[in-house]
């Protein structure tokens, strides 16, 4: 069975939690966003150690945007 069009929810992994925590750890800390968002990536590798780099990068960075951004649309 093919799953077309089905997309996972990043916010629902397990590894969701740890990678804000990592995020928000980095942030407190006074650390460049960069090192923020690799504090993220890195909680998400810790949980998920079989996947990709790249993988677990988009993951992790989606998790973290899902979170933090809010758009504002004026009218």
């Amino acid at each position: 069975m093919v799953w077309r069009g089905a997309i996972i929810d990043p916010r629902a992994d397990v590894a969701a939690q740890a990678v804000l925590d990592a995020f928000e750890a980095a942030h407190n800390a006074g650390l460049a966003s960069v090192q923020c968002y690799r504090a993220g990536v890195e909680a998400w590798r810790r949980t998920h150690p079989d996947q990709s780099s790249e993988y677990a990068a988009k993951q992790a960075v989606a998790v973290i945007l899902a979170a933090k951004v809010s758009l504002r649309v004026e009218g």
